[in-house]
């Protein structure tokens, strides 16, 4: 395989998309159990009203955003490797002198993008074993902590659900593409 043919394209991005399906489900199940935690510590809470919030309820909320965050730039992952890609595309066109050079850089980008994937998938993971060995939750947790918990929480849940959807047109965009490798390895280049 010559880095001037369709066929890096094909399979660099195979290997993207296998790698980051198998980071996002995984990192997609940690957080939904976060969430659920999360619901499940809110309703367990007790009634009355803290002034402040203690400094396991502060460290929990810490950990927290940080799964948000993960989750987040997770979802956006994919569309920074294909705004990428687009754009090495266009330079291929615009000078086809450069095209080896590019697809050299090309696949260094899907590289970096499949680790950047496992990375925030780790992190995540990493956040949710902290929050899920945090004893006696509930029992830390009153009025403020508990309500920006909950708000963490569905945040959370609904960040979840929109890595899972990237996850699975990710999914679906694969199947498309592997489907019709015989197809797109005959075309003299691909953007």
């Amino acid at each position: 395989m010559s880095f001037g043919t369709s066929s890096t394209y094909i399979y660099a991005y195979v290997a993207f998309a296998a790698v980051y399906l198998i980071a996002s489900f995984t990192f997609v199940a940690a957080a939904l159990r976060v969430s659920a935690g999360l619901s499940r510590a809110r309703q367990a809470a007790p009634a009355e009203v803290t002034v402040g919030l203690s400094a396991s309820a502060g460290s929990l909320i810490d950990h927290s955003q940080k799964i948000v965050d993960y989750t987040q730039l997770a979802t956006l992952l994919p569309l920074v490797y294909i705004v990428g890609s687009m754009f090495l595309g266009s330079v291929i066109v615009r000078d086809a002198g450069l095209a080896r050079l590019v697809n050299v850089g090309w696949v260094v980008f899907t590289l970096l993008c499949a680790a950047a994937s496992v990375g925030l998938a780790a992190l995540g993971i990493r956040e949710s074993g902290v929050i899920s060995r945090t004893p006696t939750l509930a029992e830390d947790l009153a009025g403020r902590a508990s309500d920006a918990l909950q708000r963490i929480g569905t945040r959370l849940g609904v960040s979840a659900a929109l890595l899972l959807l990237v996850a699975v047109f990710t999914l679906l965009n694969l199947w498309s593409i592997v489907s019709s490798l015989d197809a797109l390895r005959a075309a003299d280049f691909l953007l």
